[in-house]
């Protein structure tokens, strides 16, 4: 026996009013309890008695902010690892790699030729100058209105996360050599664009997931 809509309906009302927030993990759940629903109405449980017996099979109790966190977690999982591989992958391609090379040369060079004053700034504005990527990138993205999705995000959270980590690790320093503060902003810096490298194709792929999945529901 199949569901109707509204009832299919129904049953996402109560997913995200008992906690599943993000739409996404929802969807994927939804899809599970209503073909579990379905069994077992085959095997002639009545409608409110076979929701009932679904849910308390997820672990329902009294919500399911667990089955949520559960959902958000795995994904995390998911992203950090393909983020590590996404990190190593850039070292992989011939041009990657060299253009790794040519930026430690150019700012090893700039650090001989600047004063420290001004090779700092430089190296800030540097390090900054990706936000403005960032920005219109979740821009274009918040415009289309894909709503509360776990994997955009992660997807933006990884994207970021090197501006997250890595703005801190000057402060630390400020009072070392200027040798010593020259060597930590090129690492810093190298590490900086290969991290955003990797958050990005990762926010790619999220982006893209979301979309495949809306235009699935949509069709």
């Amino acid at each position: 026996m199949k569901l109707t809509k509204q009832q299919i309906e129904e049953i996402d009302n109560r997913l995200e009013q008992d906690g599943i927030k993000y739409w996404d993990i929802r969807i994927e759940l939804l899809d599970h309890v209503v073909t579990d629903i379905e069994n077992r109405l085959e095997k002639g449980e009545e409608l409110e008695r076979a929701v009932t017996n679904s849910f308390n099979s997820l672990g329902w109790n009294g919500d399911l902010k667990q089955i949520n966190r559960e959902g958000w977690q795995n994904v995390n999982n998911r992203f950090r690892r393909e983020y590590h591989k996404g990190f190593l992958n850039f070292f992989k391609s011939l041009k990657n790699s060299s253009l790794f090379v040519l930026g430690v040369v150019v700012f090893n060079f700039l650090s001989s030729v600047l004063t420290f004053s001004v090779f700092k700034n430089v190296c800030v504005i540097a390090f900054g100058l990706p936000l403005v990527f960032v920005i219109y990138s979740y821009a274009t993205v918040l415009i289309k209105k894909y709503g509360k999705s776990v994997n955009l995000d992660y997807g933006l959270f990884y994207l970021i996360l090197s501006f997250l980590i890595l703005q801190a690790i000057p402060i630390f320093f400020k009072n070392q050599t200027e040798l010593t503060q020259k060597i930590v902003w090129i690492s810093i810096l190298s590490i900086h664009y290969v991290s955003i490298y990797a958050g990005y194709n990762l926010y790619k792929k999220a982006v893209s997931k979301v979309e495949s999945i809306r235009n699935q529901l949509l069709s």
